[in-house]
């Protein structure tokens, strides 16, 4: 029996084992989910949307800014969440925190939690409420607007998740439990009048 040849097969066969997992690992990272932040389009991305109070009295129309995310894979991106992070803001302003959770469109939201509720992304996308304001402040005399986080969503007042008026520059972060997440700059025009709330990709 040569054994030499026996060696020389038994290597072979561990590098064509090395080789087929190495690969194997290749075609799972390339399917696994990687989350994509569309490009801004002010027609799409920056509306106004009718804002029904709980007992459908009043009708606050909202200017609202938000962001579509998209899966670039099939395999659906698990556990995904958002974040605002503040890269500049006006001298005057001085009560804001660094990072904020951002809420998922169309996921309940309520004044008890400031946090996101993460959710599951598809191939067909999901919206991201970035910030906003409403008809009524004006009324109100508050000018500026809002952080899109679940508590100022539920219950917009001004020391809490507030913009006043000027220019802030912001990074948004997506991110998953099982992929690749995006990250795209931005500039908020944080307006004295509610309907002319502005936001611009940077």
């Amino acid at each position: 029996m040569d054994w030499e040849i026996i060696f020389k097969a038994g290597g072979l066969a561990g590098l064509a084992s090395l080789f087929w997992l190495m690969l194997k690992d290749l075609i799972d990272f390339c399917k696994k989910p990687r989350l994509l932040i569309l490009h801004l389009d002010k027609n799409r991305d920056l509306r106004v949307f009718s804002n029904l109070n709980i007992d459908k009295s009043v009708n606050w129309p909202r200017r609202v800014a938000t962001l579509e995310i998209r899966n670039k894979k099939n395999r659906t991106a698990l556990r995904c969440g958002a974040k605002l992070e503040f890269q500049s803001w006006p001298l005057n302003v001085t009560h804001l925190e660094r990072h904020y959770n951002l809420h998922w469109a169309g996921v309940p939201y309520s004044y008890l939690t400031s946090g996101t509720e993460p959710i599951d992304i598809g191939p067909e996308g999901r919206r991201l409420d970035v910030i906003f304001t409403h008809a009524n402040q004006d009324a109100l005399n508050i000018p500026g607007c809002w952080i899109g986080t679940p508590m100022a969503l539920s219950n917009p007042v001004q020391n809490q998740f507030y913009l006043p008026p000027g220019e802030y520059k912001i990074k948004i972060m997506v991110d998953c439990e099982n992929g690749k997440g995006d990250n795209k700059y931005y500039k908020i025009i944080s307006p004295t009048q509610w309907n002319e709330l502005d936001l611009d990709e940077l």
